[in-house]
């Protein structure tokens, strides 16, 4: 497992999350009353994940998969923001298009922001919006796939 170089840019402080000063988020629990544990567990970002597409600074990543699909790998990851979703997400959306990605699809409203952007390698698709289970912070869902390579990694 490894963690992939993230922009700065993307940032906003790791204390905010559970991180310390180089940007590397840890564990962070909220209080929470009942039975249901709501703490944030963070895991290591997939080995296979493509080091050229970014993820948003201190996303505390809670989940990190690859699925096969029938022509490529497709890279889904998952994860926790202590910031408000809608800026958060033109954060990354501003850094994609520094990178040269095409936003080819986009929906906000005042508390969730989703858009897809490509750059002719890599599709990647996004998701923001409040949390739902812990009602602070903000979940974040990211699916990458690869674009006509037709086939699997």
């Amino acid at each position: 497992m490894r963690f992939v170089p993230v922009l700065v840019a993307v940032s906003l402080a790791a204390s905010a999350c559970g991180g310390d000063d180089d940007g590397v988020a840890t564990t962070t629990s909220l209080p929470v009353s009942g039975q249901i544990d709501l703490s944030l567990d963070p895991v290591e970002l997939a080995d296979e994940y493509p080091a050229e597409v970014p993820i948003p600074v201190a996303l505390l990543i809670l989940g990190s998969e690859v699925l096969t699909g029938e022509t490529n790998e497709i890279y889904e990851v998952t994860g926790w923001h202590a910031g408000e979703s809608v800026e958060i997400g033109r954060r990354y959306e501003s850094v994609l298009e520094q990178l040269g990605y095409e936003v080819t699809s986009r929906n906000e409203v005042p508390d969730k922001l989703f858009f897809s952007a490509e750059d002719g390698t890599w599709f990647v698709s996004v998701g923001f919006f409040p949390d739902p289970v812990r009602l602070e912070g903000t979940s974040v869902g990211i699916t990458v796939v690869p674009i006509g390579t037709g086939s699997t990694g």
